[in-house]
């Protein structure tokens, strides 16, 4: 064994795990302050407070030496430039920051900050001028605490790269850490209610798993996002978005949502014990997104629910999964617009089918607008589509080459006549080729409508 290799290894006994410093003034920050030391903690590193205990020693040596003993430094401030100890210029919180020169910093200022008082300010403004370090804003406790673990956990991986050799990196696309939620390029149009319903729901603590139910194409993956984005401060553990359509076998969806939060599947038992490791005391929320093919799956997620007390689930499925814990929304398809006669343009304009096939059309025609002339043929148009949304995107993308009266025409001859159109990213995400994109059960002796990857709608 090379001996040399061997003097520059330090080995830590467990305890001694990565220490990150909380600068700031205690009593206007105290809240900010519990919620900085819980997302250190949920990243099993050591939050390193003045606080934390009464030590017989002044308090400029306390916190000189914590700071010598700390890896990372974060600063917190917000309208106060703290205390100012006896023979000293600058107060602690200013003296904190220049000794940690050496150290990764990360610093957060709360706003708004009407009374914040001069000398921090100028503080803040020598940051800024001297660039070595950047900050980010913050409004409440709870985006601070999902800032500070992003951001610390990102910190990490940096400097964990940063040491390896450039050939034992990792490509980009092997990057572990929570999926993302998916990017909308369009606007979601007419589900304000449902959104808000939605939100209210899965965030009440009673509440632990949320089912988004109705036919394909009536939008439970883009409410199911927006959601999820309404909810990200409720959260502050991570929003994770887990596309299961291409998952047949029930066994595999734990595994899948592992991937996506970026579990070490292979470091454990299962993939069970994986998640609850990773997800521990934390607030997660799960969107599930098209569980319909796999609701065997249930048990599992009863369990998962069990182990992990924070953890909330939203999925998408056309039918429920079952469980005595699960509440059902069933998404509606958007309102019938009213009849062109009866109503003012403007008023049918803000039908939120109308609107939507609009918005859409404008998309691929950028001229298009609601006339009097072809108001009657999109309300003909949205009204033989039933309200679903996605069947009206496709129709709307038709009108890059055809008039609403004569795309109307060719639907009432075949509703084939949609294609499959383009769909932006969240769908084709929770899509891929091959699975059907809307679907409905015959109503009224009329045809079920398909749209996949190689039929029509």
């Amino acid at each position: 064994m090379d001996r040399g290799l061997v003097s520059e290894v330090v080995i830590r006994t467990p305890d001694q795990r990565l220490r990150v410093f909380v600068s700031s003034t205690l009593e206007e920050l105290a809240e900010e302050r519990r919620a900085v030391s819980r997302a250190i903690s949920a990243l099993r590193l050591v939050p390193v407070m003045f606080e934390l205990g009464a030590r017989p020693h002044p308090p400029q040596e306390v916190y000189q030496a914590y700071l010598a003993q700390s890896d990372v430094f974060i600063g917190l401030y917000w309208q106060r430039y703290g205390w100012i100890g006896p023979g000293m210029k600058i107060s602690g919180l200013e003296e904190e920051f220049n000794l940690s020169r050496e150290m990764p910093r990360l610093l957060y200022v709360k706003a708004p900050a009407v009374g914040r008082e001069p000398r921090l300010a100028e503080l803040l403004e020598r940051i800024r001028e001297e660039a070595t370090a950047s900050y980010r804003a913050f409004g409440t406790a709870t985006e601070l605490a999902r800032l500070v673990r992003d951001d610390l956990a990102l910190l990490l991986s940096e400097r964990f790269a940063a040491t390896r050799p450039a050939a034992q990196r990792p490509s980009p696309t092997g990057a572990r850490g929570p999926r993302p939620l998916p990017l909308s390029v369009t606007s979601l149009i007419g589900r304000e209610r449902d959104i808000d319903e939605v939100a209210r729901l899965t965030e009440r603590p009673d509440v632990r798993l949320v089912t988004l139910t109705g036919p394909g194409g009536v939008g439970k993956t883009r409410l199911a996002v927006a959601v999820g984005e309404r909810l990200a401060d409720r959260f502050d553990a991570g929003t994770v978005f887990v596309p299961l359509a291409a998952v047949t076998e029930p066994g595999l969806v734990l595994d899948g949502i592992g991937r996506a939060v970026g579990a070490d599947l292979a470091a454990t038992g299962s993939p069970l014990q994986a998640l609850a490791e990773t997800f521990g005391d934390g607030a997660w929320l799960l969107i599930l997104d098209n569980l319909e093919q796999v609701v065997q799956v249930a048990g599992d997620l009863g369990e998962l629910l069990t182990h992990c007390p924070g953890v909330a689930i939203l999925a998408t499925s056309r039918t429920v999964l079952g469980l005595a814990a699960e509440r059902e929304y069933p998404v509606p398809s958007l309102p019938q617009p009213a009849d062109p006669g009866t109503v003012p343009l403007a008023e049918l304009e803000s039908s939120p089918a109308v609107a939507l096939f609009v918005d859409r059309a404008r998309a691929v025609r950028p001229g298009f607008a609601l006339t009097e002339d072809n108001a009657p043929a999109v309300v003909q148009i949205c009204r033989r589509l039933e309200g679903l949304p996605l069947a009206i995107e496709l129709a709307a993308a038709r009108i890059r080459l055809l008039d609403p009266a004569e795309l109307l025409i060719r639907l009432s001859a075949s509703l084939d006549a949609l294609g499959t159109g383009a769909v932006g990213p969240a769908r084709a995400a929770a899509h891929p080729p091959g699975h059907g994109g809307v679907e409905r059960e015959p109503a009224g002796g009329r045809r079920a409508v398909t749209a996949g990857g190689g039929g029509g709608v």
